[in-house]
């Protein structure tokens, strides 16, 4: 890597190898030491909202959600620094954020602390820079004093991976979430620059990954827990995510977030600088990283200008949604799919292919795991593109 200017972002790495509060704590002093400490980024007296990535209920073991250690770690420095309240919020898909932070194991560091675990209300933000006038963001985020991001290491079924900037997108409350995925969903680069927006309206003050243990395969939620053994942090969430796709091997491009940003998008951690290990030094092996098979010509153009065709071909080249032995029934996902693509049929789920326009939320939210993702259409095969 060329050497970076003296104003670029930093990143710090470090190596941490399992969820001992007497491992955790002291790495992440050490973290963020290159960065100037915790209390470089909390103002005295002031409000704090720790955003950890919490899309559901589920316990510590499952790398669902970011680990209640990092949580608590992240807290108790805030308040060392100085802080004057510490919150702790996200908008989950299933559930609400006080339920599904009990199921993570964060009430036990929030009683201890004396944390508030938040809800999120949406208020309105200008986004001039997207096609759409405006969207929505969690009050509690654009009021804090300084938001702490803490996203988890973890594959993404439509966006590749789930790091620091995608993990703001969760303060886009509720349904909103769902709104926008059927709204941009079908282009991605153009959902990823609405992602973007998101993130830089919340603009966190310090952002801390959770790779210690990170999910791979069929993320962000029915994947396989894996040790990843690192932890990154910087103040740029974007130049965090450009150094985990260093660390993973990966063409920094290939993360639809970080493509969108070269063109649309903060630019500053094109030129990040590094502190800590050599990225490499760091690489999990053999990371499942599922690729993504969709259509995407001239940023979403067919998808724009010829709506019918896109369908036809996203039918025969995108991979699809499918129900599997998990499944009960439920109803959940035709209940949040965006697009209504799903129907109940005998008691189970029936996705339209022609009307799925593979976002994913029903994967993705599903409380069972009972949704799976099959392989691509037999366009794609023919085409040698899965």
């Amino acid at each position: 890597m060329a050497e970076a200017g003296a104003g670029a972002p930093r990143v710090s790495l470090l190596a941490c190898g399992d969820y001992r509060p007497d491992t955790v704590l002291p790495a992440m002093r050490r973290l963020l030491a290159p960065l100037g400490g915790m209390e470089a980024f909390i103002p005295r007296g002031g409000r704090v909202v720790l955003k950890p990535n919490l899309v559901m209920g589920r316990p510590p073991e499952r790398a669902v959600n970011t680990h209640p250690e990092i949580v608590r770690a992240a807290a108790r420095l805030a308040l060392e620094a100085g802080a004057g309240r510490v919150a702790i919020g996200d908008s989950p898909g299933v559930g609400s954020a006080s339920s599904a932070a009990r199921a993570a194991g964060y009430a036990a560091a929030a009683e201890e602390m004396g944390l508030e675990i938040i809800e999120f209300t949406p208020v309105g933000i200008a986004t001039p820079e997207l096609p759409f006038p405006r969207l929505e963001a969690a009050r509690e985020l654009l009021e804090a004093d300084a938001v702490v991001n803490l996203p988890k290491l973890k594959t993404h079924s439509q966006m590749l991976l789930t790091l620091a900037v995608k993990n703001l997108f969760g303060g886009v409350p509720g349904a909103r979430k769902l709104q926008w995925h059927y709204r941009a969903g079908r282009d991605r680069p153009l959902f990823a620059r609405v992602v973007n927006a998101a993130a830089a309206r919340i603009r966190p003050a310090l952002s801390i990954l959770d790779a210690v243990i990170g999910m791979d395969g069929a993320g962000p939620t029915a994947g396989r827990a894996r040790p990843a053994g690192f932890l990154a942090a910087g103040t740029d969430p974007w130049a965090v995510d450009a150094a985990v796709m260093d660390v993973l091997g990966l063409e920094r491009e290939k993360l639809f977030t970080l493509a969108a940003a070269i063109g649309h998008g903060p630019r500053e951690w094109l030129d990040l600088r590094l502190a800590g290990p050599n990225p490499a030094d760091l690489r999990p092996p053999d990371w499942d990283i599922p690729e993504l098979r969709t259509l995407q010509m001239h940023g979403g153009f067919v998808e724009r200008r010829l709506p019918f065709l896109a369908r036809r071909l996203r039918s025969g080249i995108a991979p699809a949604p499918l129900p599997n032995a998990l499944c009960n029934g439920c109803g959940h996902c035709r209940d949040i799919c965006p697009a209504k693509a799903i129907r109940l049929a005998g008691g189970r789920p029936a996705v339209v292919d022609l009307d799925c326009i593979r976002c994913y939320c029903c994967h993705e939210l599903c409380p069972l795991g009972g949704m799976d993702i099959r392989p691509a259409g037999l366009l794609a095969r023919l085409l040698g593109l899965g």
